[in-house]
C-alpha cells in the first residue's frame, strides 16, 4: 500500500498510541482522518491547526461512542483503517470494560468491510499472549504470535475488583474476536500490533494529558513523583516488558504496506526490545538526572525477581515490519521523565 495520498482512518486519535501514530503517518506521506470525542474536538483541532498551518493532510470527526457509533461518514474515502482505541484499564466496570472492547473492535471491523476498506491494522497487546494473573512472564519462556492467553468472560468477570486482570482479559477476548472474524471474512486484510506496556513522550504541539490521563506513562512518573526514599514500586502483571511509544507507531504505519496472508496469526506482530526494570530504571535515572536525586524511591541491597524473564520472539515484526533496532530503554526512560518534567509545569498553573 502505498502512502502517496492514501487516506487512513485513525480511531482514538487523541490518545497516547494513536497520537503518535498520527504523527509517524503524517511524516510518512498519508493523510489521517482521526476519530475524537466531543470534548477533545476544539483543544486537538487548533493544536493541529497550529502544528500544520493550511493542511489538508488531517481532519477529526467526533466519535463518541467506538463500540456503537455509525462509522459510516468516518470511513467514506478510506483507504485503510488502524484501530487504536480501547478502553483504558480501571476506568470502568468490568462488564462495561470487556464489552466496550470487544464490540468497540468488531464494530470498526464490520462497518470497515461493509464499506469496502480492507486493509486494517489493530492495536492488541502483548498481554494477550500470557494469561491474566499468571507467572509466565517470570519462567524463562519464549513468547511468541501463536501464544494466548487464557481466560473467559466468566473468569474476568468473577475477579472483576482486579484491574489489571479485567484489563488484559478484556485485550484477549477483543483480540479473539478480531482474528474470529477476520477467518470468517477473507475479504479483510487484519494485522494487530501487540506492545507490551508502553512509554515515551507525547508528540510536541498537541494538549498535555492530565496527571489522571497519563496512561502507562503514570507508571514512570511513580518513579519521580513523592517521598525520597520511599520503597521501589513493584513491577505490575503482566511484567517488565516494555516498548517505545515511538517503535510501536512505526510499527503500525509499517503494517499497513504488509501483504495479505490468510495463515492465522502470521500478521500478530508483538513487539518488544526486552525489559525495563524499576530497579535498573531508578539506578540510571540517579546518574543520568542526578537533580532528580531527591525524588526517586529506595533501592534494596538486592534485586530479587520472581523467575527468570521470559523471552518474546519478535522475528516477525522484524522479518514484515522491519522493526530491527528499538530506542534502548535508558533513551524511553530519559525523554519519558523529561517530557513528565515539562508536563508537570502545565499542571501546576
Amino acid at each position: 500500500m502505498s502512502s502517496e495520498q492514501q487516506l487512513v482512518l485513525l480511531t482514538g486519535i487523541s490518545a497516547f498510541i494513536g497520537s503518535q501514530v498520527a504523527e509517524q503517518l503524517l511524516n510518512a506521506g498519508y493523510r489521517v482522518r482521526g476519530t475524537i470525542r466531543q470534548g477533545k474536538l476544539q483543544a486537538f483541532q487548533q493544536a493541529y491547526e497550529k502544528k500544520y498551518p493550511g493542511s489538508d493532510s488531517i481532519e477529526l470527526v467526533v466519535v463518541d461512542d467506538i463500540a456503537k457509533g455509525d462509522l459510516s461518514a468516518a470511513l467514506k474515502g478510506v483507504d485503510a483503517v488502524i484501530h487504536v482505541a480501547s478502553p483504558l484499564a480501571g476506568r470502568a466496570s468490568a462488564e462495561q470494560t470487556l464489552d466496550d472492547a470487544t464490540e468497540g473492535t468488531l464494530n470498526v471491523l464490520r462497518q470497515a468491510t461493509a464499506a469496502g476498506v480492507s486493509k486494517v491494522v489493530v492495536t492488541a497487546s502483548w498481554g494477550t499472549a500470557v494469561t491474566p494473573g499468571s507467572s509466565e512472564s517470570w519462567e524463562g519462556i519464549t513468547i511468541n504470535q501463536n501464544s494466548w492467553g487464557k481466560t473467559t468472560r466468566e473468569q474476568a468477570l468473577a475477579k472483576g475488583d482486579d484491574v489489571m486482570y479485567v484489563y488484559l482479559a478484556s485485550k484477549i477476548l477483543a483480540e479473539k474476536a478480531a482474528w474470529g472474524y477476520a477467518q470468517s471474512h477473507p475479504e479483510l486484510d487484519l494485522s494487530t500490533i501487540n506492545p507490551p506496556f508502553v512509554y515515551g513522550p507525547w508528540p510536541s504541539g498537541l494538549p498535555i494529558p492530565a496527571p489522571s490521563a497519563l496512561g502507562t506513562n503514570g507508571f514512570i512518573y511513580q518513579l519521580i513523583a513523592g517521598k525520597s526514599g520511599r520503597p521501589l514500586p513493584s513491577q505490575l502483571p503482566p511484567g517488565p516488558t516494555y516498548v517505545d511509544v515511538r517503535d510501536v507507531a512505526r510499527a503500525h504505519v509499517a503494517a499497513l504496506k504488509v501483504p495479505p496472508n490468510r495463515e492465522l496469526y502470521k500478521k500478530r506482530f508483538l513487539l518488544t526490545p526486552g525489559v525495563m526494570l524499576w530497579y535498573d530504571a531508578v539506578k540510571h535515572l540517579a546518574q543520568a538526572r542526578p537533580e532528580l536525586q531527591d525524588r526517586l524511591p529506595a533501592l534494596p541491597e538486592k534485586l530479587e525477581l520472581p523467575g527468570p524473564i521470559s523471552e518474546t520472539d519478535v522475528t516477525p515484526a522484524k522479518e514484515e515490519l522491519g522493526i530491527v533496532e528499538y530506542v534502548p530503554w535508558t533513551k524511553t526512560l530519559e525523554d519519558t521523565v523529561d517530557w513528565l518534567l515539562e508536563a508537570e509545569k502545565s499542571w501546576k498553573v
